[in-house]
């Protein structure tokens, strides 16, 4: 029986946040005090969000077919992506599936849904808001250069990074664990990224190998890592 890729998908979780001000913009909960709870996601009352069109483009496409057509593409075309195919691309990372309850695409190690997912692009860096469908923006300018010097991340009209946020991490009380699981659950997000691209004849590579110092500064983070950076583009 054909399956569909948006069937293929790994189910699972949600995230909050609690938000701290910062000049030209907001940053997550990973930069705020340890002491505030984390609830959920902030609304789209924010001026400086804007919401993206529903998901919908590649999620016709069968699992095989994209597991075929999954690859690593270095070369990209400069050309902005359209924005529902953005919205598609970040639901398939990190959207929610199960709106009654808020759970997420992919699973996350007791349910901590640790991630923040920020889009890097020529006008600012935004923090993706799975509930409200948004994007939130962070600080504006472009910060594309920050994350590597690794051309690719120049030449790619944006880039998704992922951001574990060690407040939601608690639970864990051993720094190792909590590294393992947040290198693990980082993994089910890259993956889905891979996925979509193939799907969609986009290009994508995964990096570890980035600035972690820059980009935390760009983000304000104070209690979180940034793991992987995801160029995406048309390819060249």
């Amino acid at each position: 029986m054909k399956k569909v890729f948006a069937l293929a998908l790994i189910l699972a979780m949600t995230a909050g946040g609690v938000y701290a001000q910062k000049k030209g913009g907001r940053v997550p909960s990973s930069a705020a005090t340890k002491t505030e709870k984390s609830t959920t996601v902030t609304s789209i009352k924010n001026k400086d969000a804007f919401r993206l069109p529903p998901p919908m483009i590649g999620l016709e496409v069968p699992l095989k077919e994209a597991l075929n057509n999954r690859m690593t593409i270095r070369k990209f075309r400069g050309e902005e992506l359209p924005e529902d195919l953005v919205s598609s691309l970040l639901w398939c990372a990190y959207g929610i599936n199960r709106p009654d309850d808020g759970r997420r695409v992919v699973p996350s190690a007791l349910n901590v849904q640790e991630f923040d997912i920020y889009v890097f692009n020529q006008k600012g860096v935004y923090l993706y808001n799975a509930r409200e469908n948004s994007l939130e923006l962070v600080v504006e300018g472009d910060f594309r250069h920050e994350i590597s010097k690794q051309p690719f991340f120049h030449e790619a009209p944006m880039s998704v990074v992922i951001v574990a946020n060690y407040d939601r991490m608690n639970v864990f009380k051993d720094e190792a664990v909590r590294d393992f699981y947040a290198a693990v659950d980082c993994g089910y997000v890259s993956q889905d990224i891979y996925l979509f691209c193939a799907a969609t004849k986009l290009a994508t590579v995964a990096c570890g190998g980035i600035n972690h110092e820059a980009i935390h500064k760009v983000l304000g983070i104070a209690n979180g890592r940034a793991l992987l950076a995801h160029p995406v583009g048309f390819a060249e």
